[in-house]
């Protein structure tokens, strides 16, 4: 499953940086994260509890940056399984400046296996377009001026 999309962030790029490595900015917009702890550099481990359909569930996910390119880019990776099944991902994150503004953009790849999987690939592709779109606009709205 393919992921792409931009967000406009209204702040400097140095700015949507931090907002995209502060790890309780993250935990707050990531769609069902319970817990975000770090396990160790530019490592993260994570409880979700997220559902499609009839089928909901706890994941306990590992998130790793690499390759990181400040105030540029990234790469995230991310692996993580539950009773409904597992979920395996690799993307990039770039952070293009635009005068006071900032333009992120997002391109990666999900693999979705085990049951959660069996609900259809149309269904869940959709739902994690969604969440992922919502995730970044949240992070875009922290870093608003009021």
């Amino acid at each position: 499953m393919k992921l792409t999309g931009e967000v406009i962030f209204n702040a400097p790029r140095e700015r949507a940086w931090a907002v995209l490595n502060d790890p309780a900015v993250l935990q707050k917009h990531m769609p069902g994260c319970e817990s975000l702890h770090a396990i160790g550099p530019d490592r993260y481990e994570a409880l979700l509890k997220i559902g499609v359909a009839a089928i909901k569930g706890s994941y306990k996910a590992t998130l790793t940056v690499a390759d990181q390119r400040e105030p540029e880019s990234y790469r995230l990776r991310v692996e993580g399984s539950g009773k409904p099944g597992f979920v395996k991902g690799e993307g990039t994150v770039h952070l293009h400046e635009q005068g006071d503004r900032t333009r992120v953009t997002y391109d990666g790849d999900l693999q979705v296996g085990g049951l959660i999987a069996r609900v259809g690939l149309r269904l869940l592709g959709g739902l994690t377009e969604k969440m992922t779109r919502e995730f970044f606009e949240g992070l875009a709205r922290e870093v608003t001026p009021s």
